[in-house]
């Protein structure tokens, strides 16, 4: 079992259970099928650098109705977890919505006392730790990819860490839908005590949400990972659209369109692209209404303890507990 080590000012202590040939392989393999997933918009430097800007920008919907509902849901979340000694980001980014929360817990006598984060990119994964420094005594990152079953485990034990008292488990930021949300509940559930919590939340789908997406600094981030690669708007266009994706979701998908033919150099590889070519990039998935979100979480073996909404509607943010075995 891994336990989760103290954080201080000279370091972050990050367990890499996924190493970075792994990641240029895929990275190169993806540039090569024409399908760029959601891990390779969180490699690249400049998709780091774009994705933190977006999640500062007030033109990105999702981030900012994401913190408004933990801000309001924050003073309840405190009073039915104080007991918990950790919390553990799964998928955590760049830390900001869980800073939120454990600002939160800071002010209580006997609030966690850990923080764990996990995340498919180093970079953000950094931000993140250091986000928490302040809040918390210890801090300690897995660079990871939360698909793998063994990799998964790994972080929930860290975060357990043969501690009787609850841990809050975190996936925010509309996360759950790059986790695949008719699975990964269920997959979490495996590794959950009874005691412990599962706080996540969704996008609901409205006539407003392409739109939210069509904006420059979403663009920005959309093109990280080209931009990485030297691809620039000379050499093609993104188009974005939405579809339906089955079961209550729905997706905003885009794609690149290569307007000539290209080179593209990836760790000394390089993979021609010709003109006309589509490069096909992950889908945000959102969800049709609020109890499509729910239950996919409610059928992987949780009850739904509390939520709330965004002002708007279309962001929900709920809690839920494993049900007894």
């Amino acid at each position: 079992m891994i336990a989760p080590a103290n954080g201080s000012r000279n370091g972050l202590q990050i367990t890499a259970l996924l190493q970075e040939r792994e990641i240029l392989d895929r990275v190169q393999s993806a540039f090569r099928k024409r399908e760029l997933p959601e891990e390779v918009f969180y490699w690249f430097p400049s998709s780091v650098h774009a994705w933190a800007e977006l999640c500062r920008s007030s033109e990105y919907r999702n981030a900012n109705r994401a913190l408004e509902v933990l801000t309001a849901a924050a003073p309840a979340l405190t009073e039915r977890t104080k007991l918990a000694h950790a919390m553990c980001g799964l998928g955590c980014g760049e830390g900001s919505k869980d800073a939120v929360l454990l600002r939160a817990f800071k002010q209580l006598r006997k609030g966690p006392s850990s923080y764990v984060g996990a995340d498919f990119s180093q970079a953000l994964l950094e931000l993140a730790l250091e986000e928490a420094k302040p809040h918390v005594l210890h801090v300690s990152g897995f660079k990871c990819d939360l698909a793998n079953e063994s990799h998964l485990a790994d972080v929930c034990n860290a975060a357990i860490h043969q501690d009787s008292h609850p841990v809050m488990f975190t996936v925010l930021g509309n996360t759950l839908g790059a986790f695949e949300p008719r699975q990964f509940p269920r997959r979490l559930r495996k590794h959950l005590r009874r005691n412990d919590c599962f706080l996540f939340d969704g996008e609901i789908f409205s006539e407003q949400t392409l739109a939210g997406y069509d904006n420059p600094t979403n663009r920005r981030f959309a093109w990280g990972p080209l931009t990485g690669v030297g691809v620039t708007d000379e050499d093609g266009r993104l188009e974005f659209s939405s579809a339906a994706a089955g079961d209550g979701l729905l997706a905003v998908t885009k794609h690149f369109l290569a307007t000539r033919d290209l080179g593209v150099n990836i760790g000394g590889a390089v993979i021609e692209i010709a003109a006309g070519e589509k490069l096909r990039m992950s889908s945000s998935i959102k969800y049709a209404s609020e109890s499509a979100l729910l239950g996919f979480v409610e059928h992987a073996g949780f009850q739904i303890d509390s939520r709330w909404t965004s002002s708007d509607g279309n962001f929900v943010l709920a809690c839920a507990n494993p049900k007894a075995n």
